[in-house]
């Protein structure tokens, strides 16, 4: 028996929602129960998806049938919410950003360890079927040596009142462009942003990343109206180059295209060698499904998530960083 609960039931906790309710249909979990401290909004879900609404996190806490919870709340109750399942014996999938403070990350992935449970932090993107396509590939060294990731994350539309774009988008790039490449963190960071509406709420961030041998930039801003909703990651290795569309979780385009170096009697020249372009289909899979499979695989078998609690707290000590090194205008050494 596996039984979800999900706490918060907002505009990312109905995916949630719909999303176990689908797997309670496929025979993956047994039941899902639901919980907001707003009743009018978890009854209306409720009956959506004919499941059972509570509005006091309290009752989930001290439920047998509750093996694990989503919590997918504002961000600065994730700290305590999931402090108070880990210790009350539940395992635990917490939304991005995993905490607001790097301190209190820590804290929660010392729990997990003392506690035994499962800390799951949502980086979706980790799940998306093009990126794990990108990162087998790169892994068997088809591309080469990394040489330069760049993504953009760009809309127009009212900036959030709760947090900027650093830690709203460009907590996705961190964590990314470390995966990418197997690092743990980055050599050092520098960053740029900008406050154009309110106060100590940037929504527009650059982000540069120094990865050793890598080179990674992120864009994000809430102030671009020119490309619509643009959600892009390019990788250039030395070998071949990819472009992955987030929106588009079916393909993966390959660039067969390399700068070649040639000796001309002691002499460097370069040209450039292009094979071509081909975009590999890849089977549809949702992110977000595929990453809940994950979670529930994880409480089963007792594996450990591939966005870790450990993960979850490197993405929030970079993020940071991020707005550190815009704050006093310099580089940030890890």
């Amino acid at each position: 028996m596996t039984t979800i609960g999900v706490i918060g039931t907002g505009y990312w906790g109905k995916n949630h929602v719909r999303t176990y309710s689908e797997l309670v249909s496929e025979n993956v979990i047994d039941s899902v129960k639901i919980c907001d401290i707003d009743e009018k909004r978890a009854h209306e879900l409720g009956n959506a998806f004919n499941i059972e609404y509570l509005t006091d996190h309290r009752e989930l806490l001290s439920d047998p049938d509750i093996d694990a919870v989503s919590i997918v709340t504002p961000s600065h109750t994730h700290y305590p919410l999931a402090k108070e399942f880990m210790e009350a014996g539940k395992d635990v999938l917490v939304e991005k950003p995993m905490t607001m403070d790097s301190k209190e990350a820590e804290h929660l992935v010392e729990v997990s360890e003392d506690t035994g449970q499962i800390l799951m932090v949502g980086h979706i993107f980790r799940h998306h079927p093009a990126v794990k396509e990108l990162k087998k590939r790169i892994d068997l060294g088809e591309f080469g040596s990394i040489q330069l990731i760049t993504s953009n994350r760009l809309s127009f539309g009212a900036p959030r009142k709760d947090m900027g774009v650093v830690y709203a988008l460009g907590i996705h790039e961190v964590d990314m462009f470390c995966h990418l490449v197997d690092k743990e963190y980055p050599d050092s960071i520098l960053a740029t942003t900008r406050c154009n509406l309110q106060p100590d709420i940037e929504e527009t961030a650059m982000i540069t990343m120094d990865l050793g041998d890598t080179t990674a930039h992120a864009l994000e801003s809430w102030l671009m109206p020119a490309y619509g909703k643009q959600r892009d990651l390019v990788v250039v290795g030395s070998e071949k180059a990819a472009k992955i569309d987030y929106l588009k979780p079916q393909e993966l385009q390959i660039f067969d295209i390399r700068i070649a170096e040639q000796d001309f009697n002691g002499k460097s020249a370069f040209s450039v060698e292009n094979e071509g372009s081909y975009t590999i289909p890849i089977p549809y899979a949702e992110p977000l499904k595929e990453e809940l499979r994950h979670f529930v695989d994880c409480i089963r078998n007792r594996n450990t998530p591939i966005s870790d609690g450990v993960v979850g707290m490197r993405a929030v000590k970079m993020a940071e960083a991020v707005l550190r090194s815009a704050r006093e205008g310099r580089r940030i050494q890890f």
